[in-house]
């Protein structure tokens, strides 16, 4: 399996788990179900934070700069990359706070990963019920933990 290089940065122990365990799963299955594509480079971020106004929370930054989008382990969890991210509230179908930027799902049933455009505070929505004071860390720790669980 082919991963993008790995960062030093806030997520590097998480991002070793998910590669080890996404391996491993790879092995048992004989075949890729995880895909990650390239950093996305700081300029990149910068300018979908001036076109937009709004600016992408330092722990999902540090995620980027491993993996500009990504899907893990056939579905467990997806996360975006910028250009994909769903700030319009009339694009969402999705059951998240008008002031919500969503940049990713857990599961494959709906659960949407967001931050707060205003204070950058991430959070996730199941059937509208919100879990929120978190950083990426903790999503990347659900992820984990889905993981093992295979």
């Amino acid at each position: 399996m082919n991963f993008p290089e790995i960062p030093n940065n806030s997520l590097t122990d998480r991002i070793k788990t998910i590669i080890n365990l996404c391996e491993e799963l790879s092995d048992d299955m004989e075949e890729e179900s995880s895909e990650f594509e390239g950093p996305i480079a700081d300029e990149e971020i910068e300018s979908w934070e001036k076109e937009n106004g709004i600016k992408i929370p330092e722990s999902y930054k540090d995620w980027l700069r491993f993996s500009k989008s990504s899907s893990i382990e056939m579905g467990t969890a997806i996360f975006y990359d910028p250009s994909h991210f769903i700030t319009n509230n009339d694009e969402k179908a999705l059951d998240v706070p008008d002031e919500c930027v969503v940049i990713g799902e857990l599961g494959g049933w709906g659960v949407s990963v967001c931050f707060y455009a205003e204070t950058g505070e991430i959070m996730y929505v199941d059937n509208g019920e919100e879990c929120r004071d978190l950083d990426f860390g903790d999503i990347l720790d659900w992820v984990i933990d889905r993981l093992e669980e295979r």
